[in-house]
Formats: structure tokens, C-alpha cells, sequence
């Protein structure tokens, strides 16, 4: 990853000189390992870029960082939003409105520094922040699901019934991508081998360590999700379930020196476990959904299991929603969730990719016109001097009007109306 160096915001592209009177809003979800940018009204973004700023001095920052300091974030996000204008979309973004697809639980800092950065140092004329997990639902075109997310540091559950969010109903587990690449690079250590011109050498022997970019290859080439080991049929859900040979075949991974790396089939099928094993508190994947629906009225529950939407890059590996499906099957068992009935559970097969699904929804409410009322716009913003901007779940929006004589006009939040 070479280091960007910001140019003079004066180096336009001569292209986004043009005579429409408005132009398309900006896309832009934040991911803490991915982020994705691209126009409204597209059905993919046009580039997924790390969540990372790389400076001359080979330093590496996530903007995501939970450490910085409130200046040092400030720093970042100029640097990081000036690289997705002017090196990945080539547009100005003068005058032009955005929508941020944020983490649902996004810090207040973290919003009121980008907004800051995208007012006093972008000049955007308006700004929408809508949470990613209820914007999987739009381009299904559904009002009603559950959506789970399988992230990079953690996985999340949260229910929307005929439009509207049940806050209490989100869940979550520090558990997604990032645990599983461990799981790999631990198995590959503890009993991977390599072939060294046509002899078998422990990994351990020949190299060192594997780089993340090389986990997330192995990963992507290699794995899948397996049956439920049968094992832990009569143990608890928050149990190991590796013991269980593993029917997959050994598959060779070439590395870069020419050598070959042998992925067994227990690395291909079992490093997923750690997803499922959970997080050592008896909470897994399966729970976090269970106790979703737990926290919905009972007279909604059979609507949200029947309507099940997967989202997220963790969720690519082949399998994975059959796996999910027979962990939470499973689990119904338990004594726990003997107040959930629920016969059948249903998930959807989206058209788009899963790990996009939050973007194209953010896509199709940048492209809505009648949704332009809910921008903060920029008059606003600078009228009221950095005023802290209020969460999504807010009934009640900043008025965009100037005027004092002007009474209140109270309006819902976008995300409590059918789209």
C-alpha cells in the first residue's frame, strides 16, 4: 500500500465542469476494514478501498480508530475523504450532497468530525448519515427483515418490522473476518505443511509468518462452511466443534517464491468454527439472532425469521447461510429459547453481492428526491457554528429554516418510512 499525497483541491478534473443544475450525491460507506464509495443511483460502488491512511513514513492508520485523538481524526478524515475525491471518483466536491452509510453505533465523534471536515473543508451542500444494517432492506424492496452482518471485528443482528427499526432488538458479537484469518494462521502454524522441490517441510520450518493479504486469499480461495459437526449435538452451543474429521480435500496455495502451501481440508472447514463457537460468554452467531427476535413482539417474530437477510464480506464463503440455518435450528432446542416458536425460517438470495447490499441501499436513498428534505444542508450547518448533529433515531431533525418567526415543522426520521 503506497502512501496518497493529497493534491491542491484547485487540480480539478475539466469532466465534472458541466451544466446540470444538480448534480449526483456521493456514496460513501465506512467500514473498519473496508470502505465503499461510488454515486448515487449505481448498482455497485465504483471502488472498495482499505479504511486506512498510509503516510511517507510508511505509518498506517485506521481512520476507524477508536484512539485517535479528536485533531489527529480530524487529520486523517481530510486526508482519507480528499484521496476518495480526487483520486478514486475524480469530482469536486463542492456543491455537491453526500450520503454516509455509518456503523450503527458509530460514535458521536466520529460524526460531528466528518461533518466538519465534509462542510468547512469540502464545501458539500448537504449530508444524509443513515445507519448501513436497515439499508440492506432497500434494494429488496421489503420493509420487514432481519438482517445479520458479519463483519471484520464483529457480527451484529438487529430486526425492522414494516419500516421501523426495534432499536433494542441489535446484537452483536466481537467475533467476524478477522477472528477467522487468526483461526487460519493458527491451524496453518500448528500443522501446515510446504512442499520445497518436491519435499514436504513444516511451515513452521520454512517461513515465519503469513502476511494478512495472503490469510485473506487463503481464505477466499480455499475455505467453506461445513455441516454442524455432529459432535456437539449433545453439548453445549458454546463448545468447540474441530474434532470432527473433515471430508474436504487438501488444495495447494502457491506462494510467492514458488514454493506450494497445503491447505488440509480441516483448514478449509473448520477454521469457520471460530464464527460459531462464539465469544466464550455463550454467545455465537446463532444466539445473536435468537436474541434478536427474543427482544421483537411476539406477534412479529414469525415475519422477521421468515425474512432473514445475511449481509457483509464474512458471509462470501460457500455454505455459510446453510451452516447458519442449522446453528440456529439447533439452538431453538436449548432452554433458553423455549418461549421463541418459530417453525420455519426463510433467507433471502439478494441480487447483489452481500457485501455491498448497505451501499446499494444508501445508492437508491441518495437517488430518491422526495428524501432531500431530510439533508443537513450546509447553510444550516454554518448558521447553527459546528452544531452537533443528532443521531439517526432522532423523530425529530434539525429545521432547515433560518427564520425564528417560522415555526417548527416536525418530520420523521428516513429510515422509520417505507422507501
Amino acid at each position: 500500500m503506497r502512501p496518497y499525497k493529497p493534491h491542491r483541491l484547485k487540480s480539478m478534473p475539466l469532466y465534472d465542469i458541466g451544466i446540470a443544475s444538480e448534480k449526483i450525491p456521493v456514496v460513501i460507506e465506512f467500514g473498519t476494514y473496508h470502505t465503499k464509495v461510488g454515486f448515487a443511483g449505481e448498482p455497485c460502488p465504483r471502488h472498495i478501498i482499505r479504511s486506512f491512511n498510509v503516510k511517507a513514513s510508511n505509518k498506517v492508520t485506521n481512520i476507524c480508530d477508536t484512539k485517535l485523538s479528536e485533531d489527529e481524526l480530524l487529520e486523517e478524515l481530510t486526508t482519507f475523504l480528499h484521496a476518495i475525491y480526487f483520486r478514486y471518483l475524480l469530482v469536486n466536491p463542492k456543491d455537491r450532497r453526500v450520503v454516509v452509510c455509518e456503523d450503527f453505533v458509530q460514535t458521536e465523534r466520529f460524526r460531528n468530525c466528518l461533518s466538519r471536515v465534509l462542510f468547512k473543508q469540502f464545501s458539500v451542500v448537504g449530508l444524509l448519515l443513515t445507519p448501513a444494517l436497515p439499508l440492506a432492506l432497500v434494494p429488496l424492496g421489503t420493509p420487514t427483515g432481519l438482517i445479520v452482518n458479519i463483519g471484520y471485528k464483529d457480527s451484529s443482528a438487529i430486526c425492522v418490522y414494516e419500516g421501523m427499526v426495534i432499536i433494542k432488538s441489535y446484537k452483536s458479537i466481537e467475533v467476524g473476518t478477522h477472528a477467522h484469518l487468526l483461526a487460519i494462521e493458527k491451524m496453518i502454524k500448528d500443522s501446515g505443511e510446504v512442499t520445497v522441490k518436491g519435499e514436504r517441510k513444516k511451515f513452521t520450518d520454512a517461513y515465519g509468518e503469513l502476511e494478512i493479504s495472503q490469510l485473506e486469499d487463503i481464505r477466499a480461495r480455499t475455505c467453506f462452511c461445513g455441516e454442524r459437526p455432529k459432535e456437539l449435538e449433545d453439548k453445549s452451543f458454546s463448545s468447540s466443534g474441530t474434532t470432527t474429521p473433515s471430508r474436504a480435500v487438501d488444495m495447494n496455495y502457491p506462494l510467492s517464491d514458488g514454493h506450494n502451501l497445503i491447505v488440509t481440508g480441516a483448514v478449509r472447514e473448520r477454521s469457520v468454527e471460530v464464527l460459531y463457537d462464539g465469544d466464550g460468554d455463550d454467545n455465537s452467531l446463532g444466539t445473536i439472532v435468537l436474541d434478536s427476535l427474543q427482544q421483537c413482539p411476539i406477534d412479529c417474530r414469525t415475519a422477521l425469521a421468515s425474512k432473514i437477510v445475511v449481509i457483509g464480506g464474512g458471509c462470501m464463503l460457500p455454505g455459510f447461510t446453510y451452516r447458519l440455518k442449522q446453528e440456529i435450528l439447533a439452538m431453538l432446542e436449548f432452554p433458553r429459547y423455549d418461549n421463541l416458536v418459530i417453525k420455519k425460517l426463510k433467507f433471502y438470495k439478494p441480487n447483489y453481492y452481500a457485501n455491498i447490499m448497505s451501499w446499494v441501499g444508501g445508492s437508491i436513498m441518495g437517488s430518491v428526491e422526495h428524501l432531500h428534505e431530510k439533508y443537513i444542508t450546509r447553510d444550516f450547518y454554518n448558521h447553527k457554528g459546528e452544531c452537533t448533529l443528532p443521531n439517526w433515531s432522532s423523530l425529530h431533525p434539525p429545521v432547515r429554516d433560518l427564520n425564528p418567526s417560522t415555526p417548527i415543522r416536525r418530520t420523521s426520521s428516513p429510515l422509520l418510512s417505507k422507501v
